[in-house]
């Protein structure tokens, strides 16, 4: 591997070595950031669906989940740690 990375700085120069680097640094970056955008592309798709198949419950569950909000008659504890 060190021969491999000593023949390449040689054979590219140094600044097409650092480079190299670079754009192999940028496109594990990338993957990452695809590999993030597929999960929340797939929480999407899910809330899309629920949507579909149950638009009141899915409102319901957000309403709750996402603002707090309590049924009437209910009491909303908040726990300080």
């Amino acid at each position: 591997m060190l021969a491999a990375v000593i023949f390449a700085a040689t054979a590219f120069g140094n600044q097409h070595f650092k480079r190299l680097l670079i754009y192999k640094r940028n496109k594990k970056i990338l993957r990452m950031q695809i590999t993030e955008l597929e999960k929340e592309n797939a929480a999407l798709k899910k809330q899309l669906e629920m949507f579909e198949q149950n638009p009141k419950e899915a409102y319901y569950k957000i309403a709750r989940e996402e603002f707090g909000m309590i049924e009437p008659g209910e009491i909303k504890y908040r726990f300080i740690e």
